[in-house]
C-alpha cells in the first residue's frame, strides 16, 4: 500500500537567487527557519504599491531515511509551488514544474540513499511569459503553501506519474433516478512479472456493497464498468449524498494499493427554458467566488482555514462555488463534495495570453492537470476555459483560444460541461459565446459602468439574440468598505451601505429569469490584489461579503442568508453608522421571518415598507432620533438583532471617503481632463439634440474598434492624440488599448460628451480598418 510521510515542518528558507552550485555551500545561518505551508508574500503582497517581491527563492530539507527497500518506489510529492519549481535530491536535478496551483511529483527512487537526503527546491514568482497567469487582479503570492510529501509505493501501484493524478477515475457513463452505469479506469504501475487483480466495490452509507467488479490487469491501463440500480443521487446542498468507490489492487490476495474515492451519482443539463436542472430538477445556481487567500496569510492555507471558508458559504445559504482562477487545495474540493457544492472548476488562464507562447502550451498543461487531479470529485460540474481574455491589445481571436482549450477539457473529459467567464466589453452575440456547453458573463453595471438596470438590459438583449439560449453571470460586485457609510448611497461611494443596495437590486434582476441559470459572486472574501489601491484601502480588492480575515460579515452577507439560507435570519444594517446626524433615518432590517418587530428606546416603530427579491426580506423602518443613544431592537420569532445609534449635531467625517482616495484602477487611467481643449475636439455646430445615429460600416473604423485597432492605422494614431494623449500616456494603458472605444465611453461618460463621441466615431468611419497578421 502506499505510504504518505508529510514534510511540512523544519525547512531552511532564504530569498535570495541563488544559483544551486553556490547555495550548497551557502552558511545556513543565512536562512531562516519555517514549516509549511509557506509564502514569502502574506504581508508585502498585501499593503500596495504593486512592488511585492517576485523572484527566485530557495526551501532546503534533510531527510532521513532509515532504510531503502528494492521494491519500493519512492517520489517527492508537492502540493504546489508560486510558479516555477525546481526540484533537486542529493546534487540530482529531478525536474521542473512550471505552474502554481496543482500537484506535482518527481521519481526519487534512483536518487534516495539510507540516512541524511539534503532536498533544493527554487521557487520563482517572477514573470514568465510562457506560464499562467501572466497578469490579474490578484497577488501571485510565492512559496511552498501546500503540503509536501514523501511517498512510498509497492512495486505495484496505481500510476503516480499521470500529471499529479490519483492513477484511477471514476466516470459517470449515464446516470438516470433508475439506474446509474459506472466506469473505474484504474492506470497500473507494475515493476514484477506477476499478473495484479484490480477490485472495484460501491459502498453506500450504511456499508453496503451496491456494485461490484473484479478484473485481471494485463496492460498499463484496466477499466471495469458498474451498474447501481435505483440509486441515491448527490442532489447539491439538500442531499449531498455520497458512495465510497473502494478500489483495491493486489496480488495473490496481497494487497498492494488502494483508493477510497468517495463519489456523488448526478445527472445535469443548461437549457433556455429551467437554466440549470439538477438530476431532473431545475436548481438556480447561487453562487460565490472564491479567493484562496486571506489577510497576514496569502495561500498558505490550513485545513482550518479552508474548513472555517466552507463553513460561511455554507451559512449563507451558497449552493455553488466558482473556485477562481487556479486550482484550488484537493481538500477545499472534498470539503465541496461533502457540502453538496456545485463547482466551477478553473485553470489560471486569465486576462492576457501568451506573446511567446501561441499554441497555449502551459494553459493547456494546467487545465489537464487540473482535471485529472480533481476528476474524482462528483461537485464539480463545470471546467472554466477561460476569465476576460481579451482585455489586452493584439489579442489572438477569442474564438480560436476558446475552441482549444474547449477541445481540450473534451479530450479529457466527456462527462462535465465546459464554461468560460466572458469581460464585459464581449457582445452578447460573439461568436466566442458558444464555443463552450455555456457561457457567463463578468459584468458590473452600476459599479464599474451604469446603473444596475444594465443587467436587465443585457440579459434581455442576450435572449433576442440567442433566442434558446441561456446565461449565467460568473462575476458581478461592487466595493464595500466597513468604514464609509452614507444615509443616501450612490455608486463609487465605496460605502457599505451602496454596497449592500448593490446586492439587492442585481440579484432581484436574475431572479426574474429561469434562463439565467445563476449567477456568482464577485467576492465571499475580500482578496489581495497588490496593485490595488481604491476606496481608501491599498493592496486589496474590497468587494468581498465578508473581510479578508473572515473576522467581519458585511451588510451583503445577511441579504443574501436571509434569502438564500432556511436560517432563520433577524439583522439590522449599518450597525458601523453608530453616529447620525438626521432627526429621522431609515432603518433596514433583514430578515427571512413572519412577524418582525421594531422598537427603538422600547416604542414600537411601524413597517414602512417590505420589498426584495423572493420572500421579500428587505424591511423598511422610519426611526425619529432622540438626543443621546438610541436602542434599537428588532426581534421576530424569538430572534433578536440590537443596535445604538447616537443623535449628533454634525455629519461624522470619518465615514465619508475623501474625494482623493476615490479612485480605482480604472478611473485613474481615465481620469483626464479635456475642458481646456474642447474647442478642438470638434467643428461641428450641430446642435446635441440633433445628433445623427452613429454609424459602424462594414470595413471601416468606429467606436466599435479597440483602441490598438484605431492606434494600427496611422491617421487613426494621430487622431488618438489629438483627441486623448493623456489617456495614451497612462501607466496602465495596456489595458485601456485591449478595450472598444464604445465601451470606455460607457466606464466615464461624463468625460466624453456626446458631441465629441460622435465627432470620433465621424472621423473614424473616413479610415479603412487595416488588418493585422
Amino acid at each position: 500500500m502506499s505510504q504518505r510521510i508529510n514534510l511540512n515542518s523544519n525547512w531552511l528558507f532564504i530569498k535570495q537567487p541563488f544559483e544551486y552550485e553556490t547555495l550548497q555551500i551557502t552558511d545556513p545561518q543565512q536562512f531562516d527557519q519555517i514549516n509549511l505551508p509557506h509564502t514569502w508574500n502574506a504581508i508585502d503582497g498585501t499593503n500596495g504599491g504593486d512592488n511585492y517581491h517576485r523572484g527566485l527563492c530557495w526551501y532546503k530539507k534533510t531527510i532521513q531515511i532509515e532504510s531503502i527497500e528494492d521494491t519500493k518506489h519512492y517520489f517527492i510529492e508537492i502540493g504546489a509551488a508560486n510558479s516555477v519549481a525546481n526540484v533537486y535530491l542529493n546534487g540530482v536535478h529531478l525536474g521542473e514544474h512550471q505552474g502554481g496551483y496543482s500537484l506535482f511529483r518527481f521519481d526519487v527512487t534512483d536518487s534516495l540513499i539510507e540516512g541524511a537526503n539534503e532536498l533544493f527546491i527554487s521557487v520563482d514568482n517572477s514573470h514568465y511569459e510562457d506560464v499562467y497567469p501572466l497578469f490579474a487582479d490578484f497577488t501571485f503570492y510565492g512559496g511552498l503553501y501546500r503540503d509536501v510529501n514523501l511517498v512510498i509505493a509497492e512495486d505495484i501501484h496505481f500510476d503516480l506519474t499521470d500529471m499529479g493524478s490519483s492513477g484511477v477515475y471514476v466516470s459517470q457513463r449515464s446516470v438516470t433516478n433508475r439506474k446509474a452505469s459506472i466506469e473505474v479506469k484504474a492506470l497500473v504501475t507494475n515493476n514484477t512479472q506477476n499478473t495484479p487483480v484490480l477490485e472495484v466495490e460501491f459502498v453506500d452509507r450504511q456499508d453496503q456493497v451496491v456494485a461490484h467488479g473484479k478484473t485481471l490487469v494485463e496492460n498499463h491501463i484496466s477499466t471495469i464498468d458498474l451498474v447501481i440500480d435505483d440509486p441515491i443521487l448527490w442532489q447539491s446542498v439538500e442531499n449531498p449524498y455520497l458512495y465510497e468507490c473502494r478500489v483495491r489492487l493486489s496480488i495473490g490476495g496481497v494487497l498492494k494499493d488502494s483508493l477510497n474515492i468517495q463519489t456523488g451519482l448526478r445527472y445535469f443539463e443548461f437549457n433556455g427554458k429551467d437554466g440549470f436542472v439538477l438530476n431532473g430538477k431545475p436548481t438556480k445556481i447561487r453562487g460565490v467566488s472564491r479567493h484562496q487567500d486571506r489577510e497576514a496569510i496569502g495561500n498558505a492555507l490550513t485545513k482550518e482555514h479552508q474548513i472555517q471558508d466552507m463553513q460561511l458559504i455554507k451559512e449563507v445559504g451558497a449552493n455553488s462555488i466558482r473556485l477562481a482562477h487556479y486550482q484550488h487545495s484537493d481538500f477545499f474540493y472534498e470539503l465541496s463534495d461533502q457540502a453538496g457544492m456545485i463547482i466551477w472548476a478553473e485553470p489560471p488562464h486569465i486576462s492576457k495570453t501568451s506573446d511567446t507562447d501561441l499554441q497555449g502550451k502551459n494553459a493547456t498543461n494546467q487545465m489537464r492537470e487540473l482535471i485529472r487531479q480533481t476528476y474524482n470529485h462528483s461537485s464539480i460540474v463545470l471546467w472554466g476555459v477561460q476569465n476576460e481574455i481579451g482585455m489586452m491589445p493584439n489579442e489572438r481571436p477569442l474564438l480560436d483560444t476558446v475552441t482549444r482549450m474547449h477541445d481540450v477539457v473534451k479530450q479529457e473529459d466527456t462527462t462535465r460541461l465546459t464554461t468560460q467567464a466572458q469581460i464585459m466589453m464581449i457582445r452578447e452575440d460573439d461568436p466566442a459565446n458558444f464555443a463552450t456547453d455555456t457561457v457567463a458573463f463578468n459584468q458590473y453595471h452600476g459599479w464599474y459602468i451604469g446603473e444596475t438596470s444594465g443587467y436587465e438590459q443585457f440579459i434581455q438583449d442576450f435572449r433576442k439574440a440567442n433566442p434558446n439560449g441561456c446565461l449565467g453571470y460568473s462575476e458581478y460586485g461592487a466595493e464595500g468598505i466597513i468604514d464609509w457609510h452614507s444615509d443616501d448611497p450612490k455608486v463609487k461611494d465605496y460605502t457599505e451601505e451602496y454596497h449592500a443596495k448593490y446586492h439587492e437590486e442585481v440579484l432581484a434582476i436574475f431572479d426574474r429569469y429561469d434562463y439565467v441559470w445563476g449567477s456568482y459572486v464577485w467576492n465571499f472574501f475580500d482578496f489581495g490584489s497588490d496593485m490595488r489601491n481604491e476606496g481608501g484601502v491599498a493592496g486589496r480588492n474590497n468587494k468581498g461579503l465578508l473581510t479578508f480575515d473572515r473576522a467581519i460579515k458585511k451588510d451583503a452577507f445577511y441579504f443574501y442568508k436571509s434569502v438564500w439560507s432556511n436560517e432563520p435570519v433577524v439583522h439590522i444594517t449599518s450597525k458601523r453608522f453608530k453616529e447620525r446626524h438626521l432627526d429621522n433615518i431609515k432603518v433596514k432590517v433583514y430578515s427571512n421571518l413572519e412577524g418582525l418587530t421594531l422598537t427603538n428606546n422600547g416604542q414600537k416603530i411601524p413597517l414602512l415598507k417590505r420589498e426584495g427579491t423572493g420572500n421579500q426580506t428587505i424591511h423598511w423602518f422610519d426611526v425619529a432620533l432622540s438626543a443621546g443613544y438610541n436602542r434599537v431592537e428588532a426581534q421576530a420569532q424569538g430572534i433578536i438583532d440590537v443596535v445604538e445609534f447616537r443623535k449628533v449635531a454634525q455629519p461624522n467625517q470619518d465615514y465619508i471617503l475623501p474625494k482623493d482616495k476615490t479612485g480605482g484602477i480604472l478611473d485613474d487611467m481615465f481620469n483626464f481632463d479635456n475642458d481646456d481643449n474642447i474647442k478642438n475636439w470638434f467643428s461641428d455646430s450641430i446642435e446635441e439634440a440633433k445628433l445623427p445615429e452613429l454609424e459602424y460600416p462594414e470595413g471601416r473604423l468606429s467606436i466599435r474598434n479597440k483602441i490598438s485597432e484605431i492606434m494600427t492605422h496611422p491617421e487613426g494614431k494621430v487622431l488618438m492624440e489629438e483627441l486623448f494623449k493623456p489617456l495614451l500616456e497612462h501607466e496602465k494603458a495596456q489595458m485601456a488599448f485591449g478595450m472598444p472605444f464604445e465601451f470606455i465611453v460607457s466606464l466615464q461618460p461624463d468625460r466624453f460628451p456626446n458631441k465629441l463621441v460622435h465627432h470620433f466615431n465621424r472621423r473614424l468611419n473616413e479610415l479603412s480598418i487595416i488588418e493585422v497578421a
